[in-house]
């Protein structure tokens, strides 16, 4: 990680902290450590000075709050069971943890300021600070019937309900890019992380999301993708509205999905899928590389790609576009 990367990490897991120990820790010069603050302040004051040599993260955006999201909730509210905390390792580990534990709440929704061992698809680590993106984790517990092939296109369904409550939100023109990452203008806005687990044969799932809300240019720079962030494209919207509108739109499409399955969205999900009717470069797990044109996605959740004049359906592997 660069030196930027490496301050935010260490901010993260310590909170405010003295100049001299952060550079100690860095082993870095203090006018260096300086100088580094000063590029991820570029644009906003992510870091702050909290007395002579104190420093620490500054809050970026409105503070996440139970009551406000109840509030957005409306008649709905006690349906969900919301807990928010200032700082968790993972949401998604911690609601595992609560299934494993046999106190599995349906609609038990984990929503954390920051969290400091955050995780995305392909075991991508996610980075959050106070204020600069919004995550949270939903427990559900699947009606019976429903099989794990019956969830497999559940990834899609929450990528278009993300699609859906920000472009309500704004006129901001977000899309899909299968299976599970949100984009605006091509660039990485929110993921989707889905895990299961079954305990005395109920099967649970968990629904992890991140949002981009304010990231620090540095930081978007260092990342392995192109990134965006709400801020970036001129939304400045309180996270617990736009929470609380999401939690809303997604649990009712959630009713429907555990009814009728993927079919009923498909032909929207395709609407909105960025790259539809693209020729793109296809990888593999196993890094093999084919170039196609995205026909479709499929029933069942698969990407179908004509691959030199042959139909071929894909259940895993990334879009890469071409240049």
């Amino acid at each position: 990680m660069s030196l930027s990367a490496d301050i935010l990490s260490i901010l993260s897991l310590k909170g405010r902290t003295s100049i001299k120990s952060l550079a100690q820790q860095l082993e870095v010069g203090s006018e260096e450590l300086t100088v580094e603050i000063d590029r991820i302040n570029e644009g906003c004051r992510f870091i702050g000075q909290f007395g002579d040599d104190v420093v620490g993260f500054n809050q970026v955006a409105d503070l996440l709050c139970g009551d406000k999201i109840r509030t957005g909730l409306g008649a709905l509210s006690d349906r969900f069971v919301l807990n928010v905390v200032s700082e968790t390792g993972s949401t998604n580990d911690d609601l595992l943890n609560v299934i494993r534990s046999g106190s599995a709440q349906n609609r038990l929704i984990r929503i954390a300021e920051t969290q400091t061992a955050g995780r995305g698809t392909k075991g991508r680590s996610w980075l959050s600070i106070p204020g600069g993106s919004l995550t949270f984790s939903i427990l559900r517990s699947i009606p019976s019937g429903n099989t794990q092939k019956g969830i497999s296109t559940l990834p899609l369904v929450v990528g278009l309900s993300i699609v859906r409550s920000l472009n309500a939100a704004a006129n901001i023109d977000c899309r899909l890019k299968w299976p599970n990452d949100v984009l605006s203008h091509g660039k990485k806005l929110a993921g989707v992380l889905i895990e299961s687990v079954s305990v005395g044969g109920q099967h649970h799932i968990v629904i992890g999301i991140g949002i981009n809300i304010r990231i620090p240019k540095v930081l978007m720079n260092e990342i392995d993708q192109p990134v965006a962030d709400l801020y970036g494209l001129g939304l400045h919207i309180d996270r617990n509205v736009l929470l609380a509108n999401l939690i809303l739109d997604l649990d009712g499409m959630l009713e429907r999905y555990f009814i009728d399955g993927f079919d009923l969205f498909r032909q929207d999900w395709c609407q909105l899928h960025a790259y539809q009717n693209q020729r793109v470069s296809f990888v593999l797990p196993d890094g093999q590389q084919l170039d196609g044109d995205i026909l479709d996605v499929d029933s069942d959740g698969a990407l179908v790609l004509s691959v030199a004049g042959k139909s071929r359906r894909f259940i895993s592997g990334e879009i890469r576009i071409n240049v």
